[in-house]
């Protein structure tokens, strides 16, 4: 009795310790994208949800990576063995990550409807469902796939499932799964982090960059490796139990780790070869600064509804000295306001602290096309050429946008364009 109070104290505190550990990673990986130099995008719907929702999935790949790598290192290496029975902790809060960052897909992105959740929408006047981001389907149903191993796999990852299972069943239930759903994480991750956010016609626009795309690729290979490598170490130690290992042999063990090691090197190989290549910004920017579409106003007040945030923009003199100021609100509390002055080549971004307080910063020597003008002149710009003032639902492929346009060429006011006075920096001028 005490021998097992002993041991549900000692997986009581290791589950405090990964949980408190995993709670870490979520909050470090949602600042690497929230507040490390990441600044927020111009558009409604990058918002908090990508860095939220991201985080979660980040976090839980990092368990799941530290999962795997334990058995074959505890193989390589004796020193390792005593942490292999942390793999189950590492499993179940895994599994816990992996809910959370499911569960903010469906809550942020999807918004409680199926359709949404796999890239589809309802149209009334076709009568029928229609595919709008089949990017979207397939990453989450991959996702779907891939829960009922998860939840398996953690449902397992006790004692007693092992007592019920027995060890060899147990172990094969484990080892194939897991590896299922490595390799599904590792290609869901690439069609997301690399593939999701290219710069691509007709809009190019440019979206913020995914710091963790070959830090994600290099954990996926570290995993290969040391699994082949303790393959390897495993069948060369048993045929030389048997009898002398020669060239044949040794030669078959060694191609067979490498073949095992070749889908993460083919992977990674394509996302850095066209990662080298691919565009990373508008074909037409390194030809001008920044050019306004013939059918975008130069000039304009608008509001943007979008998931209970409301998105106001004042634009003056787009085409030649642009002025910018983006302002969003939440139950109408300010939460980020970023304001764009030509004639300083400065971004002031005023975000909220940890005492809900607007504090602003400056971002000196910025172009209008850093800011994504372009991306501000072929959307907003557009969308008020094209449909005046008034109240518009404007549809986009996320679905549709509720808007209030309020003016079109008209001047904006100077006092919009202000400089915060927290900012001490010289103004230069209008």
């Amino acid at each position: 009795m005490a021998h097992e109070n002993k041991n549900t104290r000692k997986t009581l505190l290791r589950h405090l310790i990964v949980g408190v550990f995993s709670a870490f990673l979520v909050y470090l990986f949602y600042l690497s994208y929230s507040a490390w130099g990441v600044q927020p995008a111009l558009w409604p719907d990058w918002g908090a949800d990508h860095p939220f929702w991201r985080a979660w999935a980040h976090a839980a790949f990092v368990l799941l990576f530290l999962a795997l790598i334990l058995s074959p290192m505890a193989i390589l290496w004796e020193s390792v063995k005593r942490f292999r029975s942390w793999r189950r902790e590492l499993g179940i809060w895994f599994a816990v990550l992996s809910f959370g960052h499911g569960y903010a897909i469906w809550d942020r992105w999807a918004r409680w409807d199926i359709a949404t959740l796999f890239g589809f929408e309802y149209f009334e006047e076709a009568g029928s469902y229609v595919l709008l981001r089949p990017e979207v389907g397939i990453m989450n149903m991959m996702g779907l796939v891939m829960a009922p191993m998860i939840t398996l796999l953690a449902v397992t990852s006790f004692d007693r499932a092992v007592k019920i299972l027995g060890p060899s069943s147990w172990k094969w239930l484990h080892g194939s799964l897991i590896h299922v759903i490595f390799y599904i994480v590792m290609l869901r991750g690439v069609l997301y982090l690399f593939y999701f956010f290219q710069v691509t016609p007709p809009d190019w626009r440019v979206y913020p960059p995914i710091w963790f795309l070959f830090v994600f690729l290099w954990m996926g290979i570290i995993v290969v490796l040391l699994q082949s490598a303790a393959f390897a170490k495993i069948v060369l130690r048993r045929i030389n139990r048997k009898q002398k290992a020669g060239i044949l042999k040794n030669s078959a063990v060694v191609v067979t780790a490498i073949m095992y090691i070749m889908p993460m090197v083919l992977l990674t190989g394509i996302v850095a070869y066209f990662d080298s290549r691919a565009l990373k910004e508008p074909p037409f920017a390194a030809e001008q600064e920044h050019v306004v579409p013939e059918d975008s106003a130069e000039s304009f007040e608008m509001i943007l509804h979008s998931d209970g945030r409301d998105i106001y923009f004042w634009a003056d003199n787009l085409d030649s000295e642009p002025y910018f100021r983006q302002m969003m609100e939440m139950d109408g509390e300010t939460i980020l306001d970023e304001i764009y002055r030509y004639s300083e080549r400065t971004l002031y971004v005023g975000e909220l602290d940890d005492n809900s307080e607007i504090v602003w910063s400056a971002i000196e020597n910025i172009a209008p096309e850093d800011i994504g003008i372009l991306e501000i002149s072929n959307g907003p710009g557009v969308w008020v050429a094209q449909y005046g003032p008034g109240e518009h639902q404007i549809q986009l492929a996320e679905g549709e946008l509720q808007v209030t346009i309020i003016s079109e060429g008209e001047a904006i006011s100077e006092e919009v364009f202000e400089i915060p006075p927290e900012v001490e920096l010289d103004s230069g001028g209008r």
